[in-house]
């Protein structure tokens, strides 16, 4: 499973990415616009139990719905809380997503927040390979 070690490796990977600052909290961004942020454990991240969960990041998806499929996914990866009803935010548990998961995951939450000029370039570039 994942650690915010395969989250700094994948996202070196990726064009234009630097470590930074998210809302305080450590993120890697995309020219500025952080794109996977590393989120503290809050009361409304909890289990079927009622127990917290640790070890959370944050990533955007393209739309609402996308989000709530991911959110529907029986899988334990993904999780929402009302914090973000309305955003195009997901909440991705790094002890239960396989890495090559989170790296789809985080290359599309890299999509959504690179300039389009940057991400048309990285997928035609993807293609060739």
């Amino acid at each position: 499973m994942a650690t915010w070690d395969d989250v700094r490796t994948i996202a070196g990977e990726l064009p234009e990415t630097s470590e930074g600052l998210g809302w305080g909290r450590p993120a890697f961004l995309v020219r500025d616009k952080w794109f996977v942020l590393r989120r503290e454990p809050r009361h409304d991240a909890v289990d079927e139990h009622g127990e917290r969960i640790e070890g959370l990041v944050v990533l955007y998806v393209p739309d609402l719905e996308t989000k709530d499929v991911l959110a529907a996914d029986d899988s334990g990866y993904f999780m929402t809380t009302p914090h973000f009803a309305n955003s195009r935010m997901i909440l991705v548990h790094l002890a239960a997503i396989p890495v090559e998961e989170l790296r789809e995951v985080m290359i599309e939450s890299w999509l959504v927040r690179a300039p389009k000029r940057l991400a048309r370039t990285y997928l035609e570039s993807s293609l060739e390979d």
